[in-house]
């Protein structure tokens, strides 16, 4: 067993389980956006929960590559923004 503490893996920006969890997360709800009458597709919910998911995802994944956490959930949010417009129109 280790000496670290169990809650010090929270902290701990190249812990990959935060990058796969939320990249697991992302896809899950951009599946369900693209599926017919799964209940994601549409309305203001279906914006912001791909924004939030999309934009962890980003977070997570800019942290574990030493990069700014908040650049990469920006550049997250804008993808989901994108990936739930086009949901519309497919």
């Amino acid at each position: 067993m280790s000496d670290k503490p169990a809650d010090s893996e929270f902290g701990n920006k190249k812990n990959i389980m935060w990058v796969l969890l939320s990249g697991a997360m992302a896809i899950t709800f951009i599946v369900l956006m693209f599926l017919p009458d799964s209940g994601t597709g549409t309305g203001m919910i279906a914006v912001y929960a791909s924004m939030l998911w999309c934009g962890l995802f980003g977070a997570a994944l800019g942290r574990y590559f030493n990069k700014n956490g908040w650049i990469g959930f920006a550049i997250g949010s804008v993808v989901g923004l994108v990936i739930q417009m086009l949901s519309q129109l497919v």
